[in-house]
């Protein structure tokens, strides 16, 4: 078998974005399948990691072609300080007037988001590379969900197979939520969303919740998953400091008051980390307030660094976002933090996916925002096994969310020629 995946997002591009198809790629060249790839030249990266690119297989052949770098028309604007949001439009106070229309304009006359200018220059060589090159199936992966329309419109002309892979939502991705576009710009997204869940043969999603909210259509669920062989070379290295470390950014929606008033409850010899997090003016002085010395601000790390981090820590800290459609929030990095098996501590509304996964593979515990009080306990519990040099590393079997397991998972649905 021979597939195309089109993904605006690949190393050396970093971060959650590529996680899930970068994990699939070395199990599905060992299962025999040609893979391809067509994705961005220079495109607005949140994040470079170059060591991602060193782990793709050799025989996987890339294809980029150019696009769009509006990141550097909002460095020009805004100064070489201020970074474009990326998957974060919500308006804030601080923002100056000229953000605020910029914002505006983009939540309700770019649809179904920016990448959608990509599309003409990967739409053309998609249907280069396809004219040359017997494909049979096609994969667009999203966000950026404007990817799934260059699959719609290669299903269209070529009468392909062609798979859609939700990572996110679409139209209840929370961004839409938090801050809501036009009535008439939502009515776009929905009908693009329709169009493409119902002509695709197959469409992978993240979550269960996620998959119940896209409109009907023929979907099945993969997880994310964690590399679990990467994780298996990395040892846990006792430290003389009880070590609570968080990895990634604040976003809106989290509990970052009730977050502080948790870490802040421990005693000193509680090494407080954030890596990889952007902290706003505000926050950074909320944070020396609460903590003064003990906290750590790191810089965002290589993924195996990142995991290394993950390991070497005594409490990993989790936030779900407070908005409606959390429930299905599956986030690559819930995965990767399981995969520590360092005991976690999830802040968040209940009743969602990933409280459930975290509490059935013996994770760690998860706190509402009204449970501050029982989520210091719990941290100061694990605190003191610690001291004692009880094992507090997470010793259930975890296979069935590695990587491989779930990789197994697309196989099979790749090789399902009866999808639609």
């Amino acid at each position: 078998m021979r597939i195309l995946l089109i993904s605006y997002y690949f190393p050396p591009c970093g971060g959650a974005a590529v996680q899930r198809w970068h994990r699939w790629l070395p199990h599905l060249v060992k299962s025999g399948i040609e893979v391809q790839v067509l994705t961005s030249e220079g495109g607005d990266y949140p994040i470079l990691d170059d060591s991602l690119l060193q782990e793709v297989p050799p025989s996987v052949k890339i294809w980029r072609s150019p696009a769009p770098r509006l990141g550097s028309i909002w460095l020009k604007l805004f100064g070489k300080d201020s970074r474009m949001p990326h998957g974060s439009l919500e308006y804030h106070e601080h923002r100056g007037m000229l953000k605020r229309i910029l914002l505006w304009l983009r939540l309700n006359l770019v649809i179904p988001d920016l990448r959608v200018f990509w599309n003409p220059w990967a739409y053309r060589l998609a249907r280069k590379l396809i004219r040359e090159t017997p494909f049979d199936l096609i994969v667009t992966t999203g966000p950026p969900h404007s990817s799934h329309l260059i699959g719609l419109k290669l299903k269209k002309r070529f009468h392909l197979r062609w798979i859609a892979d939700f990572r996110d939502p679409w139209s209840e991705i929370h961004y839409l939520k938090l801050n809501p576009p036009s009535k008439l710009s939502l009515y776009f997204h929905k009908r693009m969303e329709r169009k493409v869940v119902s002509s695709a043969d197959k469409c992978l999603v993240v979550s269960h919740n996620i998959s119940a909210r896209l409109p009907e259509g023929n979907k099945t669920v993969i997880y994310n998953g964690f590399d679990a062989d990467k994780m298996d070379k990395i040892a846990y290295i006792p430290n003389s400091n009880f070590r609570v470390k968080y990895i990634g950014q604040i976003t809106a929606g989290q509990d970052w008051e009730g977050l502080l008033s948790i870490i802040s409850g421990l005693r000193d010899d509680a090494e407080i980390s954030f890596i990889g997090t952007k902290l706003s003016p505000m926050q950074s002085r909320q944070l020396k307030d609460a903590l003064g010395d003990r906290a750590r601000l790191l810089p965002h790390q290589k993924q195996t660094d990142a995991l290394c981090e993950m390991i070497n820590s005594e409490l990993l800290i989790l936030m779900i976002n407070y908005y409606e459609g959390s429930q299905g929030m599956l986030t690559t990095k819930l995965f990767e933090y399981i995969g520590s098996r360092t005991p976690i501590l999830a802040l968040g509304p209940h009743g969602g996916e990933a409280e459930k996964c975290l509490l059935e593979h013996h994770a760690g515990a998860y706190f509402d925002k009204s449970e501050l009080r029982l989520a210091l306990d719990f941290a100061s519990i694990v605190k003191q096994a610690w001291h004692k040099r009880s094992d507090l590393r997470n010793a259930s079997d975890l296979s069935a969310l590695s990587s491989k397991q779930q990789s197994l998972r697309l196989i099979m649905e790749l090789n399902t020629k009866n999808s639609h």
